[in-house]
């Protein structure tokens, strides 16, 4: 106060008030003096104050400040049994959406209280928590806010973007092929048709070269006299076992030569795709377009939040599925249809990218890109905004702070915590997803060599079974015609 003689006729006092002072919200309570203009000496402040101070101050001395959340998924919310001035349940939230309400509203002395939040990204959910903004009942509103016209009104202040949302399809992500069926498919079907024919014909080849009336003077060994020696040969060279003989005419010996380049080019190629299959196997056709998705049996589930976003953005490719897919089902419950689509393998999801791989770590899974995959173009992508009613003088104190914590790298550090905290949760039950780095050759992999030789063995020990039979039959045979 100014302690001048000067008359009262002579002094203009200029007085203000504050709207956040002496911890009260909003309510008029003192008129506060700010300087005094004195008319003498052509007119003066008395004490040269600032006329200009700050109406919001930084220290709001734990005024109350009713945060409500609005979340797309309702496992991101978890109530507590507490309450806050006997007023609301407190609900606490690992959501970076509420984190940072938090982290400012602690930078700036605020108690917040979080009313019930909307567990629902429903139409009816975001106009009954607009309209609770509006009216006074929140202060702030934070969530699953996307950066739209529509909810940036005239009614409504956002503040700067604090996350980048990409709402992607989510499909289930291509199987590897077993062992046993990716080296049946290393040929076509006409391929293995072809060798068949190829080890018959060189068979019968074999037999005639040396049994045949045109066959040379020097008669053939005895190993290629029989059909069945001929066959045994051609299957040893095949394999690429040695034979006991080679053959001594020269017409048998061109064409065994031929047999052999033959043997060898196709051995060559099967293990190149075999070693190919071993160092990274072979996975089923992935679905990589809406088109795909369109006509596939894949189940497409409806989720409200995501269509929400796709009414504002023009992607016509996403509304034709949604207008012509036969098979839809209600995806409310985010987790429910995240933890399908990775165990039944046979849902298509549009979800936020950190909700799907943090619900996939927690079922003990690497998270995306191994069992959840999705397609190479967004459905949408857009800033995640907390929302103020209009000329609220908190708006610009937010905006500092918030960016203080972003260029701090606060956010990723609340991501990696999450993710963290759900592999733990997750790592129980973990299961490594094949196709890693490191391959385990197992005893699938075996598995065509293993029925090809029980198959032979089984064919052999009935061969010798009907041997032994015959031989019987004939001594008994015998027996009975030497008695006569």
């Amino acid at each position: 106060m100014s302690t001048t003689k000067t008359p009262a006729a002579d002094r203009l006092n200029l007085y203000t008030w504050f709207p956040f002072k002496h911890g009260r919200w909003g309510e008029l309570q003192d008129v506060i003096l700010l300087d005094e203009w004195v008319f003498e000496n052509n007119g003066t402040f008395s004490e040269n104050a600032n006329l200009y101070p700050p109406k919001v101050p930084n220290n709001f001395m734990g005024l109350p400040f009713k945060v409500a959340v609005i979340v797309v998924n309702r496992d991101e919310i978890i109530t507590e049994n507490s309450t806050q001035n006997g007023v609301s349940t407190d609900y606490k939230s690992t959501h970076l959406a509420v984190e940072i309400v938090k982290f400012v509203c602690q930078k700036m002395n605020l108690t917040t209280i979080f009313p019930p939040p909307s567990v629902e990204g429903t139409i009816e959910n975001y106009a009954m928590e607009f309209g609770a903004l509006e009216d006074g009942t929140s202060d702030v509103l934070t969530g699953g806010i996307p950066l739209l016209q529509i909810v940036v009104t005239s009614s409504f202040d956002a503040t700067i973007p604090y996350e980048l949302v990409r709402v992607e399809i989510f499909v289930p992500c291509p199987k590897p092929i077993p062992g046993t069926e990716k080296v049946l498919t290393t040929f076509s079907l006409s391929v293995w048709l072809t060798t068949d024919l190829v080890l018959l014909l060189t068979t019968a080849v074999f037999w005639c070269a040396a049994n045949g009336p045109y066959r040379s003077v020097c008669n053939e060994t005895h190993t290629y006299r029989s059909l069945s020696s001929c066959f045994q040969n051609v299957w040893s060279v095949f394999v690429g076992v040695s034979l006991p003989q080679q053959p001594t005419t020269f017409n048998l010996r061109l064409f065994f030569f031929l047999y052999v380049c033959f043997c060898f080019a196709i051995s060559t190629v099967f293990q190149a795709f075999f070693v190919s299959y071993l160092v990274e196997p072979k996975y089923e056709k992935k679905i990589q377009t809406l088109d795909e998705l369109l006509h596939s049996d894949i189940v497409y589930g409806d989720n409200p939040g995501a269509n929400i976003v796709t009414r504002f953005v023009q992607y016509p490719e996403y509304t034709r599925i949604l207008e012509n897919k036969k098979l839809k089902e209600d995806c409310s419950n985010g987790r429910k249809c995240v933890e399908r689509m990775v165990t039944k393998r046979d849902l298509a999801i549009p979800f936020n990218v950190g909700f799907v791989d943090r619900v996939a770590r927690e079922m003990g899974t690497e998270g995306v890109g191994k069992t959840a995959c999705c397609f190479d173009e967004s459905v949408g992508t857009g800033g995640i905004i907390l929302l103020f009613k209009k000329g609220n003088p908190l708006l610009e104190r937010f905006n500092t702070l918030m960016r203080r914590y972003l260029e701090a790298g606060l956010p990723e550090k609340c991501s990696r915590a999450v993710q963290h905290r759900a592999s733990l949760r997750g790592g129980g039950r973990f299961v490594e997803a094949p196709g890693g780095v490191f391959f385990a050759f197992s005893f699938s992999h075996l598995m065509p060599a293993f029925v090809v030789l029980l198959l032979g063995t089984v064919l052999s020990s009935v061969v010798f079974i009907c041997e032994l039979i015959v031989n019987c039959l004939y001594k008994r045979r015998q027996n009975i015609e030497y008695v006569l």
